[in-house]
């Protein structure tokens, strides 16, 4: 059994969990390790977890009392799905899924579309939004920590 909810302060060393092992498994066979920590270091941090909570929509998936998963969602003039994952072990089970429909949901009627970025190199990714009716507005090149990534900018209009 599996709980979907709003992410709360006390969820962050879990949240950077998920982050680093799914990270870990998808862009260390990508780019080099410290691009990588990087990343996450930046991101994932607790004290800028907390102020992202404070001001973004977090939605965790639990499962056995452990976050397996959670969706990042940022609102304003548009929305966009910040960051999205599921730890490797619970990939391909729905959660990715459930995350997704439950946090459109939270913004049903807001707007017309969301945005999200995706790694063009991670394909299972590119593949599951395009599932998702997700559509590649474009790609880029964009350098971050000495390395440039492939990166597509995707959009899904909403009903």
């Amino acid at each position: 059994m599996y709980t979907v909810r709003k992410a709360t302060p006390n969820d962050v060393l879990g949240i950077r969990d998920v982050a680093t092992k799914a990270w870990y498994n998808t862009y260390l066979n990508i780019y080099a390790a410290t691009t990588v920590n990087e990343l996450l270091a930046a991101s994932y941090n607790e004290q800028h977890l907390i102020k992202r909570l404070q001001e973004q929509l977090f939605l965790v998936v639990e499962a056995d009392n452990e976050i397996i998963g959670f969706a990042n969602f940022i609102y304003g003039k548009e929305l966009y799905l910040s960051a999205h994952y599921v730890t490797p072990v619970s990939q391909h089970h729905g959660y990715g899924s459930e995350l997704l429909d439950q946090g459109l949901a939270q913004f049903k009627g807001q707007y017309n579309e969301v945005y999200l970025e995706v790694d063009n190199q991670n394909e299972e990714a590119v593949n599951f939004y395009k599932n998702k009716g997700f559509e590649i507005l474009r790609s880029y090149n964009h350098v971050m920590y000495g390395e440039t990534m492939n990166l597509a900018l995707m959009y899904k209009t909403l009903n």
